[in-house]
């Protein structure tokens, strides 16, 4: 957990793809690719008790200018195994376990060409989430001092509307980024982090030396 990974055990997994590719002789998109997914989950220990599904519907384009553009539709369904409040607010009324939630929004993505010096990705979601409403949005930009910079700056929103009794919230997390390569042998890569969900700054700084 301290890395980030929770192994989750007594769970049986289910899942399909389907991809269409198209690529059109003139305009400004060199690749079209449609996409359906559907993954679901159970617990053979209940009975095969259904627990999760989750899957979308989604169009890619891959432009000439090499950015592409993600427009998805998503639909989510989670059985609540214990009380669970997704604001992490203090003191609030979690939402009730051993319920199913079914949600479903539209996302969308859109990154810049990665081989130019200045690039920028952003990201957009709207719809429901657990019982109320989600409004997301992110975004980044990246500059290359080349041959021995990098500095990157991401910045994500997420607007959480629960109805009463239940807390609502406003999400910011805010990560500049730098990476120095002073020589092949000595690098310095250094990341800031705020999240005012948890009143946290964050600071990660690594000077690097390989010796050998």
């Amino acid at each position: 957990a301290d890395l980030g990974f929770v192994p989750r055990t007594d769970f049986m997994k289910h899942g399909m793809a389907l991809t269409r590719h198209i690529y059109p002789a003139n305009g400004p998109i060199s690749r079209h690719q449609f996409m359906g997914l559907m993954i679901n989950f159970w617990r053979p220990s209940a009975d095969f008790q259904f627990t999760d599904r989750f899957g979308w519907m989604s169009w890619e384009g891959y432009f000439k200018d090499q950015s592409s553009l993600v427009l998805r539709a998503v639909h989510n369904y989670t059985l609540l195994a214990y009380d669970f409040d997704p604001t992490r607010t203090s003191g609030a009324i979690p939402l009730p376990g051993g319920v199913g939630y079914t949600h479903n929004n539209l996302t969308w993505a859109y990154t810049s060409n990665a081989a130019k010096l200045l690039t920028a990705s952003f990201t957009g979601t709207v719809g429901q989430f657990y019982n109320g409403r989600q409004q997301s949005i992110g975004g980044g930009l990246n500059y290359r001092l080349q041959p021995w910079a990098q500095f990157s700056l991401n910045l994500n929103y997420d607007g959480i509307r629960l109805p009463a009794p239940y807390a609502s919230a406003d999400l910011w997390l805010v990560t500049p980024r730098m990476d120095i390569t002073f020589n092949r042998k000595v690098f310095w890569t250094t990341i800031v982090q705020y999240s005012n969900q948890r009143d946290n700054l964050g600071l990660n700084t690594r000077l690097q030396w390989r010796y050998s």
